[in-house]
């Protein structure tokens, strides 16, 4: 067995780190939250016209109450997601540094996501049909071991979709 004599594992102290949370995040554009405000709005008319759909088709055996209380509940749901939406949007961002790619996200439960170039296996720049007529684009970060992505960058605008892709591909490459 050889030695590399280039080696080296140093102790790394965390008070000497740089906190990640102090790094200035990439924001999504502005769009999105009006993307993320209209998915709600189509789950709130779906929901309801299938409960619609339901009540109709039971002849007459529902009782007022619930006919009331459950499309009341679901408002209430899409107004508390659309508020959600609306606090929770400044605090999503991206951050690319030399060695990993980072998301953040969340309002009530906080989420940072961070993956080092040498564990992507795979990058995808894609849009859903919403996303597609706002003119927004998703980055998908995969690493080895899933069919799901581990990381996606939402609210891109496409050239900075394929950006962010390029350069994430050229990182990965010089780490194979």
């Amino acid at each position: 067995m050889q030695i590399n004599e280039e080696f080296s594992n140093q102790v790394v102290l965390p008070d000497l780190l740089a906190p990640i949370e102090v790094q200035e995040f990439e924001s999504l554009e502005e769009k999105y939250k009006l993307v993320k405000q209209i998915s709600s709005a189509l789950l709130l008319v779906l929901a309801l016209s299938g409960f619609f759909l339901i009540a109709w088709f039971s002849s007459g055996n529902i009782p007022i109450k619930v006919l009331i209380g459950v499309p009341f509940i679901f408002v209430v749901l899409f107004v508390l997601r659309f508020v959600l939406v609306l606090l929770g949007f400044p605090k999503k961002g991206y951050l690319l540094r030399e060695q990993d790619v980072s998301y953040r996200s969340g309002l009530l439960i906080y989420k940072l996501t961070t993956i080092p170039f040498n564990r992507i296996q795979h990058v995808e720049v894609s849009q859903n049909m919403i996303e597609k007529s706002f003119g927004l684009s998703s980055v998908k970060v995969f690493t080895a071991g899933g069919s799901v992505s581990d990381l996606a960058i939402p609210g891109l605008l496409p050239d900075k979709a394929h950006q962010i892709e390029s350069f994430l591909l050229s990182k990965v490459s010089k780490h194979e």
